[in-house]
């Protein structure tokens, strides 16, 4: 199971796919367009805007933009978590020591 953890657990919070080091595929309803993103960029885009990272929330900040560029409308994605690793990620990680400053403080 992809949308779990270590423990078996659900993963809820973009923080929680960041610590498994998961994968988000965002796909298109209407058009089948999909795109992946690896969860610790987005992660990291979320925290220092303050946006709510939970999963519900984050898919209402999400588009397809082949459905906007063509049609000009908003088509909301679904969302799956797995562990292939997309090819690039436009969005930056975070540095390396803010990545391990947050592992030690949720691991303790």
């Amino acid at each position: 199971m992809d949308d779990r953890d270590h423990l078996n657990r659900k993963l809820r919070t973009l923080m929680h796919c960041a610590l498994s080091r998961t994968t988000l595929r965002l796909s298109c309803r209407r058009c089948r367009h999909s795109v992946l993103y690896a969860a610790v960029p987005v992660w990291w885009h979320f925290h220092r805007k303050g946006i709510d990272d939970r999963i519900p929330e984050v898919l209402e900040h999400f588009y397809c933009t082949r459905c906007w560029r063509d049609r000009q409308m908003v088509s909301r994605p679904k969302l799956q978590i797995t562990r292939t690793m997309p090819d690039t990620c436009p969005l930056p990680y975070p540095d390396q020591q803010t990545w391990k400053n947050f592992m030690s403080r949720y691991r303790s």
